[in-house]
């Protein structure tokens, strides 16, 4: 891919689409583009933080370590999504590790780099808040779906959460999310025979398919209806 290529998936993908194209300039300027062979991990828990990140080809899954579970997937960072800017920003060490699924390009903004835009550029400042809260909100729906006590609708609610679903945007079909029925399980604190029971119920309704080490939503809206007729 080239660097204009991948300038434009983030230009019309995730966060940073909502913007007009003259902060969208701005933002992307300084950004350079990395590759993330499959298997690879981008960083590690603990590791010392210095870039933000535009995922623009490819997939990967954020993992954290719980006290209790141990190491979980905790998200999945598909095209357009931006990640790493807490840890970045705020000069803090990673609290998540990130490991390739797929061969990844990656678009990738220095520490540096966000400090020179804000010197010349102050009205940023409330452009890259609004990053973090967009992330937040999408890190939040993860701790909501473990509240739902229907199995069939919590399911449902943890694929549209890991498609990456806000409250006023689903994403367009088909999402793949690149995560096996049993790490699914584990995500959605469920038995891998629960899951592979609703899985299969939703592949019969043509909503889903199942790959290897991936399940695929078809139909985001008639998955999304699921859940919310149920409100």
């Amino acid at each position: 891919m080239r660097t204009e290529q991948a300038v434009q998936v983030a230009r019309s993908n995730g966060w940073l689409s909502q913007f007009d194209r003259r902060t969208q300039d701005l933002v992307l300027a300084p950004m350079r583009l990395v590759n993330l062979p499959r298997s690879r991990k981008l960083f590690e828990i603990e590791d010392s933080a210095s870039d933000i990140y535009c995922m623009v080809s490819g997939s990967a899954v954020i993992t954290i370590a719980h006290p209790v579970q141990g190491v979980l997937n905790a998200h999945v960072i598909l095209p357009g999504c931006w990640f790493g800017e807490p840890a970045a920003l705020g000069r803090r060490p990673r609290i998540m590790s990130i490991v390739a699924r797929q061969n990844c390009e990656l678009l990738t903004l220095s520490r540096q780099g966000v400090t020179e835009l804000l010197a010349s550029e102050p009205s940023l400042n409330w452009v890259f808040f609004n990053l973090m809260a967009y992330n937040v909100e999408q890190y939040l729906h993860h701790a909501v779906d473990l509240l739902i006590s229907d199995p069939r609708l919590r399911f449902c609610s943890r694929l549209l959460t890991f498609a990456g679903r806000l409250i006023n945007y689903l994403p367009p079909s088909p999402v793949t999310i690149p995560m096996t029925q049993e790490e699914l399980a584990v995500a959605s604190n469920m038995s891998r025979s629960t899951v592979h029971q609703l899985l299969a119920d939703l592949v019969a309704q043509g909503i889903c398919d199942v790959g290897y080490r991936e399940i695929v939503i078809r139909d985001v809206e008639r998955l999304s209806a699921i859940v919310n007729d149920a409100v």
